[in-house]
Protein backbone atom coordinates (compact mmCIF):
# COMPACT_ATOMS: atom_id res chain seq x y z
CA UNK A 1 0.00 0.00 0.00
CA UNK A 2 2.87 2.24 1.13
CA UNK A 3 4.53 1.71 -2.28
CA UNK A 4 0.82 3.02 -4.15
CA UNK A 5 1.27 6.11 -2.48
CA UNK A 6 4.43 7.25 -3.33
CA UNK A 7 4.08 5.84 -7.23
CA UNK A 8 0.82 7.80 -7.07
CA UNK A 9 2.75 11.11 -5.47
CA UNK A 10 6.00 10.86 -7.70
CA UNK A 11 3.60 10.62 -10.88
CA UNK A 12 1.90 13.49 -9.27
CA UNK A 13 5.08 15.48 -8.75
CA UNK A 14 7.01 14.69 -12.33
CA UNK A 15 3.35 15.70 -14.32
CA UNK A 16 3.23 18.92 -12.72
CA UNK A 17 4.55 21.49 -14.76
CA UNK A 18 7.35 23.37 -12.26
CA UNK A 19 8.31 26.34 -14.73
CA UNK A 20 5.94 28.52 -13.57
CA UNK A 21 4.70 31.38 -15.35
CA UNK A 22 6.36 34.23 -14.99
CA UNK A 23 4.54 37.39 -13.94
CA UNK A 24 4.21 40.48 -16.03
CA UNK A 25 6.32 43.32 -14.50
CA UNK A 26 3.76 46.19 -14.57
CA UNK A 27 5.46 49.58 -14.64
CA UNK A 28 4.26 53.09 -14.02
CA UNK A 29 4.86 56.48 -15.97
CA UNK A 30 7.89 57.72 -14.08
CA UNK A 31 9.51 54.13 -13.97
CA UNK A 32 9.51 54.37 -18.13
CA UNK A 33 10.50 58.07 -18.05
CA UNK A 34 13.99 57.26 -15.79
CA UNK A 35 14.28 53.91 -17.04
CA UNK A 36 17.81 53.21 -17.22
CA UNK A 37 18.11 50.48 -19.70
CA UNK A 38 17.91 52.40 -22.61
CA UNK A 39 17.99 48.89 -24.79
CA UNK A 40 14.49 47.76 -25.10
CA UNK A 41 11.55 47.93 -27.28
CA UNK A 42 8.57 49.89 -26.62
CA UNK A 43 5.57 48.50 -28.36
CA UNK A 44 2.36 50.39 -29.18
CA UNK A 45 -0.37 47.50 -29.57
CA UNK A 46 -3.28 49.66 -30.30
CA UNK A 47 -4.90 49.94 -34.05
CA UNK A 48 -2.86 52.07 -36.70
CA UNK A 49 -5.89 54.79 -36.21
CA UNK A 50 -5.03 55.34 -32.50
CA UNK A 51 -1.39 55.17 -32.94
CA UNK A 52 -1.76 58.22 -35.69
CA UNK A 53 -4.02 59.99 -33.13
CA UNK A 54 -0.41 60.43 -30.29
CA UNK A 55 2.11 57.71 -29.38
CA UNK A 56 4.50 57.71 -26.74
CA UNK A 57 7.92 58.78 -28.07
CA UNK A 58 9.92 56.28 -29.83
CA UNK A 59 7.02 53.26 -29.49
CA UNK A 60 6.44 51.04 -32.92
CA UNK A 61 3.31 50.21 -33.51
CA UNK A 62 1.68 46.38 -33.87
CA UNK A 63 -1.86 46.27 -34.08
CA UNK A 64 -3.48 44.01 -31.29
CA UNK A 65 -6.09 43.08 -34.27
CA UNK A 66 -4.18 42.70 -37.74
CA UNK A 67 -3.87 39.16 -39.10
CA UNK A 68 -0.20 39.38 -38.72
CA UNK A 69 -0.03 40.66 -35.21
CA UNK A 70 1.17 37.16 -33.70
CA UNK A 71 3.95 36.96 -36.50
CA UNK A 72 4.98 40.22 -35.85
CA UNK A 73 4.99 40.13 -32.46
CA UNK A 74 6.89 36.68 -32.15
CA UNK A 75 9.33 37.99 -34.78
CA UNK A 76 11.68 39.49 -31.93
CA UNK A 77 14.78 38.11 -29.99
CA UNK A 78 13.56 36.12 -26.81
CA UNK A 79 16.10 38.05 -24.44
CA UNK A 80 14.69 41.30 -26.04
CA UNK A 81 13.61 43.67 -22.93
CA UNK A 82 9.90 44.79 -24.57
CA UNK A 83 7.85 47.21 -23.10
CA UNK A 84 4.28 47.34 -23.72
CA UNK A 85 1.29 49.87 -23.91
CA UNK A 86 -2.38 49.90 -25.01
CA UNK A 87 -4.89 52.58 -24.40
CA UNK A 88 -5.53 51.07 -20.67
CA UNK A 89 -3.73 47.84 -19.95
CA UNK A 90 -6.38 44.88 -21.60
CA UNK A 91 -4.39 44.44 -25.24
CA UNK A 92 -0.68 45.08 -23.40
CA UNK A 93 -1.30 42.69 -20.78
CA UNK A 94 -2.87 39.82 -23.08
CA UNK A 95 -0.12 41.09 -25.23
CA UNK A 96 2.65 40.08 -22.49
CA UNK A 97 1.13 36.84 -21.85
CA UNK A 98 1.28 35.77 -25.49
CA UNK A 99 5.05 36.35 -25.02
CA UNK A 100 5.74 34.95 -21.81
CA UNK A 101 4.03 31.71 -23.48
CA UNK A 102 6.20 32.18 -25.95
CA UNK A 103 9.15 31.68 -23.77
CA UNK A 104 9.98 35.40 -24.03
CA UNK A 105 11.19 36.66 -20.54
CA UNK A 106 11.79 40.20 -20.34
CA UNK A 107 8.78 41.91 -20.31
CA UNK A 108 6.77 44.92 -19.38
CA UNK A 109 3.17 46.44 -19.24
CA UNK A 110 2.42 50.47 -18.89
CA UNK A 111 0.17 50.38 -15.98
CA UNK A 112 -2.51 52.44 -17.26
CA UNK A 113 -1.65 52.61 -20.47
CA UNK A 114 -1.27 55.78 -23.17
CA UNK A 115 -4.50 56.97 -20.96
CA UNK A 116 -2.01 57.19 -17.92
CA UNK A 117 0.51 58.35 -20.15
CA UNK A 118 -1.41 61.18 -21.34
CA UNK A 119 -3.17 62.28 -17.63
CA UNK A 120 0.36 62.45 -16.52
CA UNK A 121 0.96 64.85 -18.59
CA UNK A 122 3.95 63.15 -20.83
CA UNK A 123 4.88 64.19 -24.01
CA UNK A 124 2.96 62.03 -27.05
CA UNK A 125 3.89 62.08 -30.15
CA UNK A 126 2.12 62.28 -33.88
CA UNK A 127 2.70 60.55 -37.37
CA UNK A 128 3.76 63.06 -39.44
CA UNK A 129 2.50 63.34 -42.61
CA UNK A 130 3.88 65.38 -45.87
CA UNK A 131 2.27 66.45 -48.69
CA UNK A 132 4.26 66.52 -52.31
Amino acid sequence: MMNRVIIVFLIFIFSCDFSAKKEINMISNSDLINFQDKDYILLDVRTADEYKAGYIPNAINIDFYSNSFSQNLLSFEKNTKIIIYCRTNNRSTKTADILLDNGYTDIYVIEGGITSWIDNRNIIEYVNYSID
